[in-house]
């Protein structure tokens, strides 16, 4: 090497000669002639590459993992909270296209206005060309409880990001899909379980001082009983009462037998059955049916047709708007729905006999008939829409790097119910 003249020469001798007869010319004799100009194109591929290292170094996780940690998520904020979501409703709600929402289609004015959403970046349609292709929705909704439309039974093409909701607020009887047949089509539940994807509940209880729904959940924070309540309006609603119980029903024969229930009851004192199973008769939305359970009975039995897990309907809620106490009958855990000491549950008697004889011992006590209403001090009923909750799900940043499937959809929807209840009768 002549670094002192006009050129340097680099050569690598002919090794291994047995080998270097078979390789080009210019292996066997690598040369690398360079004046001035070379020698500063040298020290500028080690600047750079040193350089490049540096840039590694500083950017490597070991030394700079906070700051790749906030890049990545300003990026992902501004990617699921800008870009809006669409929701395609695809079979009828009990022959309502429109699922009980204002218009064919909402967009987020409608979710943040209407249906007070805190996440409202979505779109919500039954309108199937809605959007170009079928595939290009985020989330398409199946009633369960309604049969496939005949002339579009499923979606054409399916893309991997979408979501398949199987949705349903009846009881697994009523479900009208052989969900044998739809093992892994689905990728969320949007049901009145608690452990369902989406929370899809009849009613909510919110809690007056912190403003938040407290259930139906899994452990509600309930608040304490008093040892001593007292409401002068329940007292003096109570000294005018002279009925014991009321039943509006529709169906008759049901898998639970809460009729058989209602029957034995009457052995003990009479239960005023109203509706197609009873003899009695008020038109729904009569106001004078509401008024009534307030003046003329003591208890209202919000029995249910089918004991599954948290399976409670809108009549436990209806109920709870009216000064009479509820008595419950069905397969949910009532303390994840309702606050202690504000209903009583048929479930916690052995026989019909003891429930009976329980429930004349409140009617014969006002202290203890009022103190069932102490709740209402501190609770209030609320409602909110599933597709709040779903578009919030769509729009959190693990949804779209994940994907599930329900395997067994039937299974996990079958095996939440049981047919034999714990009260004899």
């Amino acid at each position: 090497m002549y670094l002192g003249r006009v050129h340097c020469i680099f050569e690598v001798p002919g090794l291994l000669s047995g080998r270097v007869r078979h390789m080009s010319m210019a292996v066997r004799s690598a040369r690398l002639v360079c004046g001035p100009r070379g020698v500063l194109l040298l020290l500028l591929l080690v600047f750079l590459g040193a350089l490049v290292i540096l840039h590694k170094v500083t950017q490597s996780p070991l030394l700079n993992q906070n700051e790749i940690l906030q890049d990545h998520l300003r990026g992902q904020n501004e990617r699921y909270v800008r870009s809006t979501r669409t929701i395609l409703l695809w079979s009828k709600f009990f022959g309502d296209s429109r699922w009980k929402l204002s218009w064919d289609t909402l967009g987020p004015q409608e979710l943040r206005d209407e249906l007070h959403c805190p996440v409202y970046q979505c779109e919500i349609s039954n309108q199937h060309a809605f959007l170009p292709a079928v595939e290009l929705y985020d989330a398409i909704v199946f009633h369960a409880a309604e049969m496939f439309p005949l002339l579009r039974p499923v979606p054409s093409q399916r893309s991997p990001h979408q979501a398949y909701v199987f949705a349903l607020m009846e009881p697994p009887g009523e479900t009208k899909h052989r969900l044998n047949d739809e093992q892994g089509f689905y990728n969320l539940t949007m049901t009145y379980r608690i452990d369902s994807d989406v929370f899809w509940p009849y009613g909510q209880l919110l809690d007056i001082t912190a403003d938040a729904v407290v259930a139906p959940s899994l452990k509600p924070p309930w608040r304490k009983p008093p040892a001593v309540f007292n409401d002068s309006l329940v007292w003096d609603l109570w000294s005018g009462k002279t009925k014991t119980a009321a039943w509006f029903v529709s169906h008759c024969e049901t898998l639970s037998k809460r009729e058989v229930l209602a029957n034995r009851l009457q052995e003990f004192f009479d239960v005023d059955i109203y509706g197609n199973c009873g003899t009695l008769s008020c038109i729904r939305g009569d106001p004078h049916c509401e008024q009534m359970l307030d003046t003329d009975y003591f208890f209202y039995l919000a029995f249910e047709n089918s004991l599954c897990d948290d399976y409670v309907t809108e009549k436990l809620f209806d109920a709870l708007q009216r000064t009479v106490i509820p008595v419950v009958f069905g397969g949910a855990d009532y303390s994840r729905i309702l606050p202690p000491h504000s209903y009583v549950d048929a479930n916690r008697f052995k026989s019909v006999k003891e429930l009976a004889q329980y429930m004349k011992l409140v009617v014969a006590d006002p202290d203890l008939y009022v103190s069932y209403f102490w709740w209402r001090s501190h609770y209030r009923l609320a409602y909110s829409s599933p597709f709040c909750d779903l578009c919030a799900k769509l729009h959190a940043p693990a949804f779209g790097h994940k994907t599930q499937f329900y395997d067994d959809i039937q299974s996990w929807w079958f095996n939440s119910c049981r047919l034999q209840s714990r009260i004899r009768f």
